[in-house]
């Protein structure tokens, strides 16, 4: 039983900015540093163990963001509970000490960590889309793109199969310099669609403006307009060397996007989903793992120099099996290396280690 306790509307937008990139490869977020505005909820909803579902209405799309009650042990919760909070679910395991069983160590480990959701702090940048798809320079393993650093898997337009969940953990960025003079915006995330030219993207991740503003977000895009771009998730603190896991899901037949990002430095996490219209903002055929130099008022930004970033415990499922794979065992990889307008390189990924794991390397500004 669900009851209604009050209702607030969506604060005036103003400057809003462009959040969308197109490459060689991919599109991705494109945001303004500067401009973005508050956003209030239109309402809240209490579930009876006392959890909230704060509802935010943007451009007519419902945006759900969840806070479990002050009790909540996701360590005890049901499937049901877990499922109701877009927490990650719970995989199956007969033992802690099962080798066999990693996701479910890997699970509890993180669970364990857990401490509280904050009350919700929604900041919003949004403006019609646009998009110009642009085609990868090649289909061999390695690719190249104006804005994205990492890997990423395609499983090609004719593929029955599709992406469901993706999960990623890495330590938050220390930008140590910037590009004198120029606008700098890092980005790091996983996501499904916006490569190869498609305009349907949903992620969520991280973000580094200048040197020192970290913020956790996510974003959906499509081809027919019904996009939000960088919705910053403002109560959820980051800060520079805290360890972040990142986890995404789209639930195609319920028209389903959902995200948990949490601060494992902290114990705090966020978590919600948005009810999108899978046929306009879905492309389960590709996920990725992606540095990215997003884009300000139609330019590329400065990539800041974060030195190196390992993303770990890189893992997807299929719909097929809905088993975790890793990284390294996905079909048709391509690893990106983002490079300048001058084809000097900027930010570069190295091997897949251990199945699950890969280093990207700054080398340049722009």
């Amino acid at each position: 039983m669900k009851i209604k306790i009050g209702k607030k509307f969506l604060s005036l937008l103003m400057g809003v900015a462009v959040l969308f990139v197109s490459s060689l490869p991919a599109f991705a977020a494109e945001v303004e540093t500067t401009d973005c505005a508050s956003v209030s909820y239109d309402y809240v909803t209490e579930f009876d163990d006392g959890g909230k579902d704060y509802v935010y209405i943007i451009d007519g799309v419902k945006n759900h963001y969840l806070v479990p009650p002050d009790d909540f042990d996701p360590l005890t919760a049901t499937d049901e509970e877990l499922d109701r909070y877009c927490f990650p679910a719970r995989p199956k395991a007969m033992a802690l000490s099962d080798e066999a069983n990693s996701d479910y160590s890997d699970w509890y480990s993180l669970m364990a960590n857990y401490t509280g959701t904050p009350e919700p702090e929604i900041s919003v940048s949004v403006q019609p889309v646009n998009p110009e798809p642009s085609t990868p320079v090649t289909r061999a393993t390695s690719a190249t793109s104006y804005n994205w650093s990492g890997y990423v898997s395609d499983l090609g337009d004719s593929s029955s199969k599709f992406y469901t969940q993706a999960q990623v953990d890495y330590t938050q960025p220390t930008i140590s310099s910037v590009e004198s003079g120029a606008v700098t915006l890092n980005s790091y995330w996983i996501g499904f669609g916006g490569y190869g030219g498609s305009k349907k993207l949903v992620q969520a991740g991280t973000s580094t403006s200048g040197k020192s503003t970290h913020r956790a977000w996510y974003e959906y895009l499509s081809d027919t307009g019904e996009s939000v771009y960088m919705q910053y998730i403002d109560s959820l603190t980051i800060s520079a060397g805290d360890s972040i896991h990142v986890y995404i899901a789209f639930q195609k037949a319920n028209n389903k996007f959902e995200y948990y990002i949490a601060n494992n430095t902290t114990g705090k996490s966020a978590s919600g989903y948005v009810e999108l219209n899978a046929s306009k903002q879905f492309d389960g055929t590709t996920v990725e793992w992606v540095v990215e130099r997003c884009k300000s008022n139609g330019s590329l930004t400065s990539l800041g120099d974060y030195g190196t970033m390992t993303m770990k415990n890189c893992k997807a499922t299929l719909n097929s099996s809905n088993t975790w794979l890793n990284l390294g065992n996905l079909s048709n990889l391509y690893k990106v290396t983002m490079i300048g307008y001058g084809g000097n390189t900027l930010s570069s990924p190295g091997s897949i280690s251990s199945g699950t794991q890969f280093t990207c390397t700054f080398k340049d500004y722009s």
